[in-house]
């Protein structure tokens, strides 16, 4: 028998275990079938479906794996619909093994003309993100000085808007951004004539400053303000419905954005809720409508009430309604008045 027999045995074992490895590696890394050439393959072709619509200008697309995320301010709903289903077409539905997009989200807002311009900012600590429209590019080269003279490495998103300026707009983002970054985490909106602040203060002095310092907005502004600090909330009673549903908007922060229909509800949407329904406890005027996807079901619609509630929410004063398409997964809340429509200028 040939005393090198086993050594030789060994090595291949050791060289076919080593390949397997190698292969392993390939396979889930490099190869055209890996994780990540899927999702970047994805990513492709839903910027390029995008395109392909006109959509591309205003619509944002990004990969987490097999499922796209479709933000940005569309100009129209037909827009909005639009690029929702040309990612959605993108690629085949596939699989979580067979590739392909499985899940679209949809976290567009609507940038209604006759709102007017939008800002949207979210803080994080220190990391501050600020997006949205501006009239023109000198205006958008200022709001980008202010948000960087408060924090040097601000990421910056700002298009152009046909909107017009209104008086004191400048004063106004200046007033949004400086009380945001005092706090340890917030959104904050600025839409039409009015100003909306939610968020986290280290402090109750905080609190109580940042809440005290928005209720001095610029003419003809309004503004409204939801600030926790531990077990306290700085918020003053809201009569006007847009303003109340701004706030409710800066309540549900960036987690509330991506809420969906699904069980048992995420812990982060299950805060964001209770901030919400918070926030809307303050609203003295108008019903917080929770829209679900269609064939939601009892269950999803109880397990969204059940934080607003918690947070503070009237129950009498919230409805569920079912609408879009059956394959939508998007939740959205908003404030509506009962009759006609109330302007800014109301709010208290």
């Amino acid at each position: 028998m040939n005393r090198f027999a086993p050594l030789i045995r060994h090595r291949g074992l050791l060289i076919a275990a080593g390949a397997f490895i190698l292969f392993g590696i390939w396979a889930v890394y490099l190869s055209p079938w890996s994780a990540r050439a899927m999702e970047a393959r994805l990513m492709v072709a839903a910027a390029s479906s995008l395109e392909r619509v006109g959509e591309q200008g205003w619509a944002v697309v990004e990969m987490r794996g097999q499922r796209a995320i479709v933000s940005g301010y569309a100009p129209s709903e037909d827009a909005r619909a639009r690029a929702v289903r040309a990612v959605r077409q993108a690629d085949w539905a596939g699989g979580a093994v067979a590739g392909g997009i499985t899940r679209v989200v949809d976290q567009t807002r609507l940038a209604l003309p006759e709102a007017g311009l939008a800002l949207r900012a979210d803080l994080d600590r220190s990391a501050l993100v600020v997006r949205g429209f501006a009239p023109d590019p000198g205006a958008a080269s200022r709001v980008e000085e202010i948000a960087r003279t408060l924090i040097a490495d601000a990421d910056i998103f700002l298009e152009e808007s046909a909107g017009q300026m209104p008086d004191g707009w400048e004063a106004a983002v200046r007033l949004m951004l400086g009380e945001l970054v005092r706090l340890e985490a917030g959104t904050a909106f600025l839409l039409d004539e009015g100003i909306a602040l939610a968020g986290f203060a280290g402090s109750a002095q905080t609190g109580e400053s940042v809440a005290g310092g928005m209720m001095s907005p610029p003419p003809p502004f309004g503004a409204a303000a939801h600030i926790r600090a531990g077990n306290a909330v700085f918020a003053a009673p809201l009569r006007s419905v847009a303003l109340c549903d701004l706030l409710v908007q800066a309540a549900l922060g960036p987690d509330g954005s991506a809420l969906e229909a699904r069980l048992p509800v995420p812990q982060d949407a299950t805060d964001a809720l209770a901030e919400a329904g918070s926030a809307f406890s303050r609203c003295q005027r108008g019903e917080l409508v929770i829209t679900t996807p269609v064939r939601s079901g009892t269950a999803m619609a109880e397990a969204l009430m059940s934080p607003l509630i918690a947070g503070g929410a009237d129950p009498l004063r919230l409805m569920v309604r079912a609408s879009g398409p059956a394959g939508e997964s998007g939740i959205t809340l908003e404030v509506v008045a009962r009759g006609t429509g109330e302007d800014l200028s109301e709010a208290s």
